[in-house]
């Protein structure tokens, strides 16, 4: 895909280059004309001294060039059309002329070669981050399983959420988590929660102890994080650095099912509540006790309270971020997808993400990344 993006980029650029030029081509004829035939109350030449710099700013060198070494012939026949081709100020005239056109192709140059570094950067924080969110499966045992990614910048893919599954001890278990933040900062933050989910199931941490797992995980990776950037010099000794490893925190949500899937078992940690869709019924699954997000843990004493509910067979949970609820419309409405879910239970997962993210798409414009993943339980017997 990125490869695909980067050829249409170039394509874009060759077209619109010529595109340029020919425009530019056309003017410069128009004027030339109206200088020639206009008589000697038509002064038009100045004009031609801006296409290279408004070229600059859409187009590469190349084009520039090609559009000055044109422009300064015709500046010449119109200095000659108005009377200007002399020695008072003909040198004068095509010394500036000179001088814009140079410095309109180093200014394509510089925006260019800024264009190729922002493109290049794209192309690996997409890599990246497509290698961190790995494809989850179609089915894990009883449920099947679909996500969807969304983006709030379409120009980039760079974003907090976050979403992972594993099998542990024969129970499928699916997170879904968002990184307080945006950015590449975030990017570092993601894998240290994912590094630490993924070591939960490899050594079959059990549901009830694994918050305490991921907070533990991410924060002994902040501080060695920080201790790393210090010993380089990147960041500030003090209480400020302390702050920042404070004020970092994930909110996750983690559902387990049980048995052929007749029961989830689901931990919170200060994230918005996955929805039970039944039917044509729409019930958010609410923590019974409210906990801290990921990182902040430590503050509060108690364990995090695991919660179960019965999962009837054709029943999905929707796991969200809260850029989904917290999109708005013009008016400043709340998306309210309780009320619009429903009209699509009743497809499969696939095509219901599908559905929803063109109607949140239609409905606001997003302001932050969204995230989803449905774990639908089936009829299919468990695998192996």
């Amino acid at each position: 895909m990125p490869v695909v993006g980067v050829w249409r980029r170039g394509s874009q650029s060759l077209w619109r280059g010529r595109a340029f030029v020919v425009a530019a081509f056309v003017v410069l004829v128009l004027v030339v004309a109206a200088d020639v035939f206009g008589g000697s109350s038509v002064r038009l030449g100045g004009m031609m001294l801006a296409l290279p710099a408004l070229a600059a700013v859409f187009t590469g060198p190349g084009p520039v060039l090609v559009i000055a070494a044109v422009m300064l012939p015709a500046f010449v026949v119109s200095l000659g059309a108005n009377g200007r081709l002399n020695w008072a100020d003909a040198p004068v005239s095509l010394a500036t002329a000179v001088v814009i056109s140079a410095a309109a192709a180093g200014a394509a140059a510089v925006r260019e070669k800024r264009a190729n570094e922002l493109a290049q950067s794209r192309r690996v924080t997409a890599r990246t981050q497509a290698t961190l969110l790995r494809p989850l499966p179609s089915r894990l045992g009883p449920v099947e399983i679909s996500s969807a990614y969304l983006a709030s910048d379409e120009e980039s893919t760079i974003g907090g959420d976050v979403y992972a599954c594993a099998v542990v001890g024969g129970r499928p278990r699916v997170m879904v988590g968002d990184v307080q933040g945006k950015g590449l900062s975030t990017l570092e933050v993601v894998l240290f929660l994912l590094t630490a989910f993924r070591q939960a199931a490899r050594q079959g941490v059990a549901l009830d102890d694994l918050p305490a797992f991921l907070d533990d995980g991410v924060r002994r990776d902040l501080s060695r994080a920080r201790d790393v950037a210090q010993e380089g010099g990147e960041v500030g000794e003090g209480p400020e650095a302390g702050q920042r490893m404070r004020e970092c925190f994930v909110t996750a949500v983690v559902v387990e099912v049980v048995g052929e899937g007749e029961e989830v078992r689901l931990v919170n940690c200060g994230h918005p509540p996955p929805l039970l869709l039944r039917g044509g019924t729409v019930r958010e699954l609410s923590a019974s006790r409210p906990a801290l997000p990921v990182g902040l843990l430590s503050l509060d004493s108690d364990p995090v309270r695991v919660d179960t509910h019965r999962l009837d067979v054709g029943d999905t949970l929707l796991l969200y971020t809260d850029g989904l609820i917290e999109a708005r419309d013009e008016a400043g409405v709340f998306y309210p997808l309780a009320e619009r879910i429903g009209a699509w239970v009743a497809r499969p997962p696939a095509a219901m993400l599908d559905a929803l993210q063109s109607d949140l798409r239609g409905y606001a414009r997003l302001e932050d990344d969204v995230a989803m993943v449905t774990v639908r339980r089936s009829t299919a017997p468990r695998d192996g």
